[in-house]
């Protein structure tokens, strides 16, 4: 994370100017608060010291326009005006981002693992489905021994005209494929071969 990004926020001031100000109001109100219990006492210079001290001591817990304080050139001049509102709500989308990415790095390890095993459960229900199609058909060779085959079931009948059904639309299926993808082909050895 970034070096402004801390637990602890900083003091926020909008400009040097604001910063300048309240540095004034400070030293004024130390000073005369030093005055009336320290009259005698201290000079006006220990008092200086005192609130130069405590303002240095505060720099670097101090953010003037976005900036760190105590990166801050003081006599720089002004820039635009930070907003720490907009700041915040960068970094909380940048946090949002973060979670996203892990949340997407979980599911890419996760998502293929689970497809492979419903992929496996549909292959393996299909293959007994297939068994048990094939077991409830009669053979040819037992048809052909009876006579005439008609000891066939009608269910058997029935499931044959679906299965021969679908078996048609998928040739017909691939060959509106061919016919479409062939063009394509010819073209393709056309070029090859010039």
């Amino acid at each position: 994370m970034d070096a402004q990004r801390e637990d602890l926020p900083r003091i926020s001031v909008e400009t040097l100017q604001d910063w300048r100000r309240i540095k004034a109001n400070f030293s004024s109100a130390v000073f005369e608060a030093l005055d009336e219990q320290l009259a005698a006492s201290r000079s006006s210079l220990a008092n200086k010291e005192f609130v130069d001290r405590t303002f240095e001591i505060s720099r670097p817990n101090i953010r003037v326009n976005g900036r760190n304080l105590d990166e801050l050139n003081e006599d720089e001049e002004e820039i635009e005006p930070f907003d720490e509102g907009f700041d915040r709500h960068i970094w909380s989308l940048s946090d949002q981002s973060l979670k996203w990415d892990e949340d997407i790095a979980k599911k890419r390890r996760t998502i293929p693992l689970q497809v492979e095993e419903l992929m496996q459960g549909l292959l393996e229900g299909y293959k007994e489905l297939c068994n048990e199609e094939s077991a409830s058909l009669p053979d040819a060779d037992d048809a052909e021994e009876s006579g005439t085959g008609d000891n066939v079931t009608s269910e058997a009948l029935t499931r044959i005209e679906q299965v021969s059904q679908q078996t048609y639309a998928i040739s017909e299926e691939l060959r509106q494929v061919i016919n479409h993808i062939a063009p394509a082909v010819r073209i393709d050895t056309e070029r090859a071969s010039l």
